[in-house]
C-alpha cells in the first residue's frame, strides 16, 4: 500500500514539472494544422503558439520574442488588439488605448511620445465641445433647442435668427462657412478673430445645386459638416455663462475627469472648438468613456442620459419629413451624424443628395450602437456600448506638416483603424 501512494506522489511530481505554467495548458497538446498561431498566458504574460512538428505529431510551441510590442498595459484579454496596434503603429500612430469596463487593458505609445504627451486631435475637438455644451444644458444655462441668437444677438433679425444650439451641434444649420483653411493655425493671425467670423458669418446656400430654393437656406433642413457651427458654440457658451471657455471647461470637464488638455486660442483668447484641441490617448479615452456611463463619472452626473443619447444617435432636423420616409427633404440629412459625433446606426437618412451614403450602417461588421469622435488627421476615439470597450488611436499627422494631409481618404489609418478594430471585435 506505501508502495502504491508513493508512485502515486512520484507521479503527481513528475506530472508537475512536465505540464508548463499556463492558462490554458496548450504547449505541448496536440494541434491540428501546421503553421497555425494563437496567443496564450503563461505566468500573466502574452505569448505566442504556433503548432508545429515534434515527430510525428504536431504541438503547440511557444514563440520568443516580443508579443506586446511593446504595451505599457497588455492584460490577457486584450492580446487580440495586439495585431491592431502593429497595423496603426504603421500609419504613424503615437498611441493607442483599449478601455473595458472603463478599465485600461492595453495601452501603447511610440517614438518620443508617452502618456503626458498631447497630441492634437483636429476636428475630434468637436466631441469635446458637444461635452461643454451637454454640461451646460445640464447646468440649465440653456435648452438644446434654444435659439443661439438668444446670445448670438449680431444674428437677431438676419436668417440666422431662427438657427437653434441643436442645428449647430447636428450641422445643420443651414450656415456656409466662412473661408479658413485651418482655423487651429489661421486663428492666430493678426487681425483675425472668431468672434468677428461667427458674428459676421453668412446665411448662404448650401448643397450646391440646391442653392436657388429657399428651404434649403433654412435652418434645419440640410446637413453640411462645417467649421463654423461649432466655432459659434464657442461664442455662444463664452457669452451665456459669462466666463472664458477654457475656464468652464477647466473646472467643469477636465478636472473632474482628470483630463490633460491645451487649447489653440486666437487673439483674443477665443478657443475655435472645432479643432484645436491637443489630448492623449487617455483623454479622448475618458471623454468616450464618459458618454458610456451615461454621462456618469465617479459618482457625478457630467451629463444627462438624454443629451448622451441625444448625441450619439442620428439627427434628422428637418420637422415633419421624419414622418415621411425616403423623401428629397429626409435625404438631406446625415444619418451617420449625432450631435458633434458620429455612429454606426441603421438609418436611411444619410445626405445621399451630397454623394454620402444612403443606408448604414457604414461598418455592417462593428456594432449599430457604436460611435465615434473623428479628426481630420485619423485622429479616432471609439465607443461599443453593448461590449462597454473604449478604442483610441492618435497619429502624429496633425503635428506634423508633412503627415497632415496624408491618408485622407478612405485607405488611410481611419480605414486601416476600422478594419483592424473589426478583426478585433469578431
Amino acid at each position: 500500500m506505501k508502495r502504491m501512494i508513493k508512485g502515486y506522489v512520484l507521479g503527481i511530481v513528475l506530472l508537475l514539472n512536465v505540464l508548463p505554467s499556463t492558462v490554458d495548458a496548450s504547449i505541448g497538446q496536440m494541434c491540428k494544422k501546421l503553421g497555425e498561431t494563437k496567443k496564450s498566458v503563461i505566468k500573466s504574460k502574452i505569448v505566442n503558439l504556433k503548432c508545429s512538428s515534434q515527430g510525428k505529431k504536431k504541438v503547440w510551441k511557444q514563440l520568443t520574442g516580443d508579443t506586446t510590442y511593446g504595451a505599457k498595459v497588455l492584460e490577457s484579454s486584450a492580446a487580440k488588439f495586439v495585431n491592431m496596434a502593429i497595423a496603426v503603429r504603421s500609419q504613424e500612430a503615437q498611441c493607442m488605448l483599449v478601455m473595458k469596463n472603463g478599465k485600461v487593458i492595453a495601452e501603447w505609445h511610440w517614438d518620443s511620445y508617452s502618456a503626458n504627451t498631447n497630441i492634437e486631435i483636429a476636428s475630434a475637438t468637436k466631441s469635446f465641445a458637444s461635452t461643454l455644451i451637454g454640461i451646460a444644458i445640464r447646468k440649465g444655462v440653456f435648452g438644446l433647442d434654444d435659439l443661439a441668437s438668444r446670445y448670438i444677438t449680431e444674428w437677431i433679425g438676419t436668417p440666422k435668427q431662427n438657427i437653434t444650439i441643436r442645428h449647430l451641434l447636428a450641422m445643420t444649420s443651414g450656415l456656409e462657412d466662412f473661408s479658413v483653411s485651418n482655423p487651429a493655425i489661421n486663428l492666430t493671425t493678426p487681425g483675425l478673430n472668431l468672434e468677428s467670423l461667427v458674428t459676421n458669418a453668412s446665411q448662404l446656400a448650401v448643397g450646391g445645386t440646391y442653392s436657388g430654393a429657399r428651404r434649403y437656406v433654412l435652418p434645419g433642413k440640410t446637413w453640411s459638416y462645417i467649421n463654423v457651427n461649432t466655432m459659434s458654440l464657442s461664442i455662444l457658451l463664452k457669452r451665456a455663462t459669462g466666463e472664458t471657455v477654457q475656464s468652464f471647461a477647466q473646472r467643469e470637464l477636465f478636472l473632474p475627469l482628470g483630463m490633460t488638455i491645451d487649447m489653440t486660442l486666437d487673439a483674443n483668447n477665443n478657443p475655435p472648438l472645432a479643432v484645436g484641441m491637443r489630448a492623449g490617448c487617455d483623454d479622448v479615452g475618458r471623454l468616450v468613456q464618459l458618454y458610456l456611463n451615461a454621462g456618469e463619472w465617479n459618482g457625478l452626473q457630467i451629463l444627462t442620459a438624454s443629451f448622451v443619447k441625444d448625441a450619439v444617435s442620428p439627427q434628422v432636423t428637418c420637422g415633419e419629413c421624419i414622418n415621411i420616409p425616403n423623401t428629397f427633404d429626409v435625404s438631406l440629412m446625415n444619418g451617420a451624424y449625432g450631435l458633434n459625433w458620429w455612429n454606426n446606426a441603421v438609418s436611411p437618412y444619410a445626405a445621399a443628395a451630397f454623394g454620402t451614403e444612403k443606408t448604414g450602417p457604414k461598418m455592417p461588421d462593428l456594432p449599430t450602437d457604436m460611435f465615434y469622435a473623428y479628426g481630420s488627421c485619423q485622429q479616432l476615439g471609439a465607443g461599443l456600448p453593448t461590449q462597454q470597450l473604449v478604442v483610441v488611436v492618435l497619429r502624429k499627422g496633425c503635428d506634423d506638416p508633412v503627415q497632415a494631409n496624408l491618408y485622407a481618404t478612405n485607405t488611410g489609418p481611419g480605414s486601416t483603424f476600422m478594419d483592424e478594430l473589426t478583426k478585433a471585435y469578431k
